[in-house]
């Protein structure tokens, strides 16, 4: 199992682990002994050579900031702050559900998927037409959101929808933050859903 502590482990970029049942096999997968290589130790105190668990001969002490989290925060930090990040997700994902211009569509752990709508086209949203005018709207919005720089959203593509993604990981996110994503998400898309008509 790989994971990215730089996500639910709350460590800086750049950091990945892998998990195995059967460490032998990691083991053997990557153990080589050329002759220019003496890192054998003693009997009694052998080392742990990591240029045999993995890819890298020379590495970064990356491990160091994935331990020193874990010390730090412990079960019960790291247990408040995924819940945190949980919450605010279910409470931007509700903001949103609220706003007449956006449509939620999914929300699960700390993510959350929307996208503008203006009010006027929400009863034809499925039609051809407006599918099609709707995904080109939210391409453009999600382009200009990034650009501008107040929030930060990926996107998703659920079947044939182009949908606006929000995840939350960091610690520090607050409730505001989650409900500016909202705000900021329906603002800028009447502005760009405006141009678009004119436009066309």
């Amino acid at each position: 199992m790989a994971i990215d502590p730089h996500k639910w482990l709350y460590a800086p970029i750049e950091a990945g682990c892998a998990l195995v049942r059967d460490k032998r096999a990691l083991h053997d997968a990557f153990a080589f002994h050329p002759p220019y290589y003496r890192f054998e130790g003693s009997d009694e105190d052998p080392p742990t050579n990591f240029h045999e668990w993995g890819p890298q001969n020379t590495r970064g002490f990356r491990a160091l900031k994935v331990w020193a989290t874990i010390r730090r925060v412990g079960r019960e930090g790291y247990r408040r702050m995924i819940g945190d990040d949980i919450a605010l997700s279910r409470a931007m994902f509700e903001e949103a559900s609220r706003h007449p211009d956006v449509e939620a569509l999914t929300q699960s752990l700390s993510i959350a998927t929307f996208r503008c709508v203006p009010s006027e086209l929400f009863d034809t949203r499925h039609e051809p037409t407006t599918a099609a005018y709707l995904n080109e709207l939210n391409t453009q919005l999600l382009d200009r959101l990034q650009r501008q720089g107040r929030v930060f959203l990926s996107n998703a593509v659920l079947d044939g929808v182009f949908a606006l993604r929000a995840c939350i990981v960091n610690f520090r996110t607050e409730l505001e933050d989650a409900r500016t994503v909202v705000t900021e998400l329906a603002r800028v898309g009447a502005e760009l859903d405006r141009e678009l008509r004119v436009r066309s």
